[in-house]
């Protein structure tokens, strides 16, 4: 049976926090911020909380005070474009004589 830990917050959630990124925890000692372990990722968010896959009784413990943080999977999160075909016109709206010096794009299979 799967076991939770719900984090509740005080100020707003960061609105880029999606379900599926991993959660990070740090110590905060004289305001210096420790180095991040990771703890699992984030099942559920609401108003003012996130539920992660986690049983609040195993390491590492989460505790009030610490630095959160999130992580996004980047097979889920790439920054170029997606999809199987492209169409690009290239028009030019000036009188006089004008030459394209280079064009060039990035693919990348997204469906595999």
């Amino acid at each position: 049976m799967p076991t939770f830990t719900r984090i509740d917050f005080d100020n707003p959630i960061n609105s880029s926090l999606q379900v599926e990124d991993h959660i990070y925890i740090s110590d905060v000692v004289n305001g210096i911020i420790s180095e991040p372990i990771h703890v699992q990722k984030v099942v559920q968010i609401g108003n003012g909380f996130i539920l992660i896959d986690k049983d609040p009784a195993v390491a590492p413990i989460i505790t009030s005070g610490q630095y959160i943080s999130f992580a996004k999977d980047i097979r889920a999160n790439e920054s170029s474009l997606k999809g199987y075909y492209a169409d690009v016109t290239f028009e030019n709206s000036s009188n006089t004589k004008t030459e394209l010096f280079a064009i060039s794009s990035e693919v990348v299979p997204s469906s595999k």
